[in-house]
């Protein structure tokens, strides 16, 4: 029977467990709905209900939860509800398992766009990661196409780690549809603005801001380089980028941008990072902070890729060796994006006239242009 525990309204149940006889707060100051509970009890005893009783035993469910589950007959919803899994703590073990493979830059972005859903420390069950509540999800994320096309592929590396785990069947970021890609964006800045722009940057960002206007290479692979990286007599850089097999690749860094690298690597060991302590979101802070002192509009850090791939375009250089500097698998992209920059017809006729004077002096019969 119910009873009542000294200097307190709720009426409490005594249940007899293999350890012995434990006492457990019905939650309620009513005695006939205290009754009533432990009637449920019985019920579910009888049914051997045993993996329900249990869980109210080691307080994962209370007396409340289970009574109410009783009444409405949604057993098998409670149930399920004891078997979710909450998803907050396998984050740790997905970016341990991640930075492996992922450069260290690119992994702390995918785990920002993550935990704008999954919120440290707070508990997010199995239950909810569903195809349904990720398009919600996205669909509140901030930024344009791009940015929601990156926090789409970011989710969806996290859901390959679960379906590798086993902690869910399949991954239902399949089932939501990355926004469309916008119209290839194509901003770019002349060197002397691209020289004032990294002039007006505290080091070592203003390093950091010339390596990408003057070689095209990404933040996350700029991020991860080591003055071993740098090839100084051939003037180059060893971008081991990850994303793809072409992002790890040599780039050529501009004649004008190369005295920036030159001087900073000038007192580093080899095995020492470039830019130590520096971070995405700081060069991006302070690249906009240049850009509003120098009053240059709309111009963001990925632009300075779009100015180095201008400029190489407008000198001639063939659309595969552009490729190759940006990390493209083909030229198919640099063509679509910088071909209107390419040499004009009278340009390809000065480089049709030095490839016949080389023709001629391969092949004597032939006469120069």
């Amino acid at each position: 029977m119910p009873f009542r525990r000294p200097n307190s309204s709720h009426w409490y149940l005594e249940l007899a467990t293999p350890g012995g006889s434990i006492r457990k707060s019905t939650g309620t100051p009513d005695r006939a709905t205290a009754r009533s509970i432990e009637r449920a009890l019985h019920e579910l005893a009888h049914r051997r209900a045993w993996d329900l009783l249990n869980a109210m035993i080691d307080d994962r469910i209370t007396v409340g939860d289970l009574y109410d589950a009783v009444r409405n007959r949604t057993e098998d919803a409670l149930r399920a509800k004891l078997n979710d899994v909450d998803l907050e703590p396998l984050i740790a073990a997905w970016v341990a398992v991640q930075q492996a493979d992922v450069a260290p830059d690119t992994m702390a972005h995918y785990l920002h766009v993550v935990r704008t859903l999954i919120v440290p420390g707070k508990p997010f069950p199995r239950s909810q990661f569903t195809a349904a509540a990720l398009e919600d999800w996205l669909a509140r994320h901030k930024g344009k196409s791009g940015t929601r096309r990156k926090a789409h592929a970011a989710m969806s590396q996290f859901a390959k780690f679960l379906v590798r785990r086993r902690i869910i069947a399949g991954n239902p970021m399949r089932d939501v549809e990355a926004p469309r890609p916008g119209k290839p964006r194509c901003r770019w800045l002349e060197v002397p603005d691209l020289m004032r722009l990294a002039d007006a940057q505290p080091a070592p960002y203003r390093v950091l801001s010339a390596l990408f206007g003057g070689s095209g290479i990404e933040v996350s692979v700029a991020l991860g380089l080591r003055a071993r990286d740098v090839d100084h007599p051939r003037r180059e850089v060893r971008a081991a980028g990850t994303k793809t097999h072409a992002r790890d690749r040599i780039v050529r860094v501009a004649e004008w941008a190369w005295p920036y690298l030159e001087e900073h690597c000038r007192q580093l060991l080899p095995n020492a990072p470039l830019f130590p302590h520096c971070d995405r979101w700081r060069a991006q802070d302070h690249h906009k902070a240049a850009c509003e002192a120098l009053g240059i509009e709309d111009y963001r850090v990925h632009d300075q890729r779009h100015s180095y791939a201008v400029r190489a375009a407008r000198a001639g250089t063939p659309a595969e060796l552009i490729a190759r500097q940006l990390g493209h698998a083909d030229a198919i992209l640099v063509l679509k994006v910088y071909g209107r920059f390419m040499p004009s017809q009278q340009e390809r006729d000065k480089w049709e006239r030095i490839a016949a004077q080389q023709d001629a002096v391969s092949v004597p019969r032939l006469t120069p242009i």
